[in-house]
């Protein structure tokens, strides 16, 4: 959750975060995450700030992101819709929520019978929604992003320079 504007650098920080915090303990061998997301807003298959800010996580946390998007309208289908959110949703049913800690505190208490439980930080950052894209995005994009062959405007590999 966050106190500013949903851009592509608020997604990257959130991701760092969950990657350093729970997901490098879990997974000490991964060299790729991979990201199921929908098309639009701060994770747009189109936007080239968001390929930057992918390009400057898989720098800064040394493994390779692996983006797959669903298609305009397909959404639905992401499963982190209906095993996540829907979840979040019922723990806030019916209780006040004044303010972004009380909601916080509230989806902090979110479990399933499968044994889903959430993690849940406010980032306090504040995210500038003008950012522009580097002049050296182009030669970087050609260095650090393979698409894929097939839907290859939805499906691609940010890897670390190295």
């Amino acid at each position: 959750m966050g106190i500013s504007h949903d851009t592509s650098r608020f997604v990257c920080d959130n991701i760092a975060r969950v990657w350093r915090e729970h997901l490098r303990r879990q997974y000490p061998d991964a060299h790729t995450l991979v990201i199921l997301c929908d098309g639009g807003g701060s994770n747009s298959s189109a936007d080239r700030i968001v390929k930057q800010s992918l390009m400057d996580l898989a720098n800064e946390l040394g493994i390779r992101i692996l983006l797959v998007h669903y298609p305009p309208y397909c959404s639905k289908f992401n499963p982190i819709e209906h095993r996540l959110f829907s979840q979040i949703t019922r723990s806030w049913s019916g209780a006040p929520l004044l303010s972004l800690k009380d909601a916080a505190n509230r989806a902090a208490l979110t479990t399933t019978k499968t044994g889903l439980t959430e993690h849940v930080h406010i980032n306090a950052n504040t995210y500038n929604i003008k950012r522009q894209v580097d002049d050296s995005y182009q030669k970087r994009l050609a260095r650090q992003v393979v698409f894929a062959l097939t839907l290859s405007k939805w499906n691609y590999l940010v890897k670390p320079p190295n």
